[in-house]
């Protein structure tokens, strides 16, 4: 509605064309604005604050229980070098949580999915190179020794498969659309 009855456009300034073809963009978006189009509703879904809370909550949940057995396995199976594992999955999880915090984003479903992933990945990393320290403790090598080389022969494994994740993380961004996009940002920081 124009209130007080009066009202005025004022087109830019340069040459008769510009003007013109300023004016003809404005003739557009006015008439557009004009058409008797009608709406008709097709469906409906109203979702409460309530639903949201409980998918929060299973996902944290579900995050929780992946966690704990995690950390049990590592613990159990590696024994000190697992309690190590686990202390660096912990400080990698709150990691993430504090550059997502930095960048102000929100964490949602795909993004706790994303934490998800990232600690199966570190866990992945944890084991590859845990077996090759054992393979060279098995061949009689100094723990020294057979930790050194253990990372040294790991970490190839390891970096190819985290560029790997990493580039499926960009794809996933690029061509993805909200929900998709999340989960590949919180999945690039976690690697």
């Amino acid at each position: 509605p124009i209130y007080g009855c009066s009202a005025q456009i004022t087109v830019g300034g340069g040459g008769y064309q510009n003007l013109l073809h300023e004016a003809q963009e404005l003739v557009i978006v006015l008439k557009e604005g004009a058409l008797p189009a009608s709406l008709k509703e097709a469906t409906k879904t109203v979702i409460g604050p309530s639903l949201g809370k409980n998918s929060i909550h299973k996902g944290v949940t579900a995050m929780a229980i992946a966690s704990i057995i995690v950390i049990a396995f590592m613990i159990i199976y590696y024994r000190v070098s697992g309690i190590m594992a686990d202390i660096a999955l912990i400080a990698n999880i709150l990691f993430i949580l504090a550059l997502l915090a930095m960048m102000g984003a929100t964490l949602t479903m795909p993004g706790v999915a994303g934490l998800v992933l990232t600690i199966g990945m570190a866990v992945d990393s944890n084991v590859i190179i845990f077996e090759r320290i054992k393979e060279e403790l098995s061949q009689g090598r100094s723990a020294v020794v057979a930790l050194h080389e253990g990372y040294k022969h790991a970490m190839t494994a390891v970096i190819d498969g985290n560029l790997t994740t990493f580039a499926s993380g960009l794809v996933l961004y690029q061509f993805g659309t909200g929900p998709v996009k999340g989960f590949a940002v919180t999945l690039m920081i976690g690697i």
